[in-house]
């Protein structure tokens, strides 16, 4: 079964009946006794509540830290505790201000549906309520996105898909907080890990969501680049590629330490020959090894020296700090602020579009190169491919003992470069030397050199975009994880 991808939307139903009953005297929702401003609960979220909550009411934060329930004044270790600690307490954004009001749930406690409870409360209706402008800037992310085909096809096969190869764990950002929250993923159960998917897939359609990243109960000790607590599950530096470096397994590199590389990774791509050997049907990096690119790892990269980073991968923020200028969560870059104060947004635009240009170039000729051989080879430009790529393109893959190692070696570069995504702006210097190995490998097999031709950039960079797109579809099919 293949799905493609799909933007979709929640599209709340508003309740206006219960939105009546759950304002608080203030008119800002909540608890009663909150501190003013708060604006009044969402239709949105209003929306995720059950029938048997709509006509709850609110019963205050202090009802719920209960030495039965979640806490108790004098113990330290536990939610409402750690609550207290927050710039939420301090805003008077209580429990039921996320969970919906609580008095049903009291009175009630094991009876399901009567709380607002995860996965639900993992959707960013409930963070809009009061962070708005962010949440509109979430909106218009690719983390916004819902990728189907891994997500569709863990409820259809929960072990394959979710706890041996574990792809919801980048594609859904409810099983992302899941495991943020503590889970394993592969210690789940059948019926979780479809919970989770079956939520993703509908009210919350998200590749991350706000508690992906942030923990609305406790203050971490992670901070942003500029060094204030937002509450962040994961770092935002970490120069330890161990958990995600060649090889890695999935248990590995779903659960690395560090806010955005958590899932941009290579998915421990391995350049060694005996893996490239044995691993002939789909490039092994996925488009998501920008942590590898900026750090400057995962390549085949030879005998000689190599520079492997620049003044990019040590900034504080590393991918936050071009990524979010002021706490942008577009997550898009701007020249302007992104470079600053290293730039000036002209001198950042012009090296960006010169490195990439440069590299398009310089990839497309390697392409070229191999085209070229697989010609002489087999009388077939496509036949120096991964064997998911030939087929896409009606062809019959050769046996691939028989493709030289150069060949592994240089395609490996050749998609470990494009499925970067950046075209050098992450780590020109190590894209430039991976690019150099693999025309390398190509002058072993007397590989010509491409000739010149007046095709432009622009056409180029479609090409090699053609290329990322069918490695892309690679990942997406049943039969190839």
């Amino acid at each position: 079964m293949k799905y493609k991808w799909f933007l979709t939307a929640f599209a709340a139903i508003p309740f206006a009946a219960a939105l009546l009953a759950l304002q608080s005297c203030g008119g800002e929702g909540g608890p009663t006794g909150n501190p003013g401003g708060l604006p009044a609960p969402t239709a949105a979220f209003l929306a995720l509540l059950s029938p048997e909550q709509r006509d709850a009411t609110y019963i205050g934060s202090e009802s719920c830290a209960t030495a039965v329930c979640h806490g108790g004044a004098t113990d330290g270790d536990t939610i409402y505790e750690h609550w207290r600690d927050t710039v939420h307490f301090d805003k008077g954004v209580g429990c039921e201000r996320c969970h919906g009001p609580g008095s049903e749930h009291a009175a009630d406690p094991e009876t399901v549906g009567k709380i607002l409870t995860f996965p639900l409360t993992a959707s960013p209706v409930i963070c809009g309520q009061c962070h708005g402008p962010t949440h509109d800037q979430f909106s218009m992310s690719q983390h916004s996105n819902l990728v189907v085909s891994p997500v569709a096809n863990a409820i259809l096969n929960p072990g394959q898909y979710g706890r041996t190869s574990r792809c919801i764990a980048c594609h859904s950002g409810v099983v992302r907080t899941a495991i943020n929250n503590g889970a394993d993923l592969g210690a789940m159960t059948d019926a979780e890990i479809q919970e989770y998917c079956r939520a993703t897939m509908g009210p919350i359609p998200h590749v991350a969501d706000c508690v992906s990243c942030h923990d609305p109960h406790s203050k971490t000790g992670n901070l942003t680049d500029d060094g204030k607590e937002v509450q962040l599950r994961r770092k935002t530096f970490n120069t330890d590629i161990t958990p995600v470096g060649p090889g890695s397994t999935a248990a590995s590199f779903t659960t690395f330490d560090h806010s955005c590389a958590q899932c941009h990774n290579g998915r421990g791509t391995d350049p060694a020959d005996a893996k490239l050997n044995s691993s002939t049907t789909r490039p092994s990096m996925h488009d998501s090894n920008q942590y590898n690119m900026l750090m400057g790892f995962g390549g085949v990269e030879g005998s000689g020296p190599v520079q492997r980073n620049t003044t990019h991968a040590t900034i504080p923020g590393q991918c936050s700090k071009c990524h979010m200028p002021d706490s942008r969560h577009t997550f898009t870059v701007s020249y302007d602020k992104s470079c600053s104060p290293c730039h000036t947004a002209q001198d950042a635009a012009v090296r960006v579009q010169n490195e990439k240009d440069t590299i398009i170039n310089q990839l497309y000729a390697l392409k070229l190169r191999m085209e070229a051989w697989a010609f002489d080879t087999y009388g077939n430009d496509l036949y120096w491919d991964y064997t998911s790529n030939i087929t896409a393109e009606g062809g019959t893959p050769p046996t691939q003992s028989g493709v030289p190692i150069q060949i592994k070696r240089s395609r490996h570069n050749y998609y470990f470069v494009i499925r970067s995504g950046d075209y050098g702006a992450h780590n020109a210097p190590y894209a430039k030397h991976l690019i150099m190995i693999g025309n390398q490998n190509m002058d072993e097999l007397s590989a010509p050199l491409a000739r010149p031709t007046n095709i432009s950039v622009a056409a180029k960079f479609q090409a090699l975009e053609r290329d990322k797109k069918k490695a892309s579809a690679a990942d997406m099919t049943e039969d190839d994880h």
